[in-house]
């Protein structure tokens, strides 16, 4: 009796730690000057359509500035600026991130309405700002 109880908690425990979330990296990319970088798009593979996003700057060299948003699209190719919706798009500190050393933003997407999302990332005159994102579908 022992046996099969402790074999039923070992499974459980099992099943539990195999369906964890999974967080993804994706290639980070280096803003430099005055330049406009479209980050590598992620298609979303959330069957519950909720996504978790979240970028963190790191400088480089001079005094990082500029800004960070986040686009959607529904075929890859033709994006649009995604805004605070709550509820639906909820971001953290907010929709447009000032770019500084260690800033980070995050995203959570509910019910998504697009299959892509990327970064858009535009830097100050002379300025060099590394910035990697991650992200986690949700069940």
């Amino acid at each position: 009796m022992k046996k099969t109880i402790l074999t039923i908690v070992f499974a459980l425990a099992f099943i539990v730690f195999a369906s964890a979330q999974k967080v993804y990296t994706v290639t980070g990319d280096t803003i430099q000057g005055a330049e406009t970088v479209n980050f590598t798009a992620i298609q979303s593979s959330s069957s519950s359509g909720t996504v978790a996003f979240q970028a963190l700057c790191t400088e480089l060299g001079g005094t990082s500035e500029g800004t960070f948003i986040w686009q959607g699209s529904v075929d890859g190719i033709s994006f649009v600026t995604i805004t605070q919706i709550d509820g639906k798009f909820d971001f953290y500190p907010n929709d447009t991130l000032t770019i500084a050393d260690a800033a980070v933003q995050t995203l959570l997407v509910t019910g998504s309405p697009f299959n892509y999302y990327r970064g858009q990332g535009a830097g100050a005159a002379s300025d060099t700002t590394l910035v990697s994102i991650v992200y986690s579908p949700k069940r």
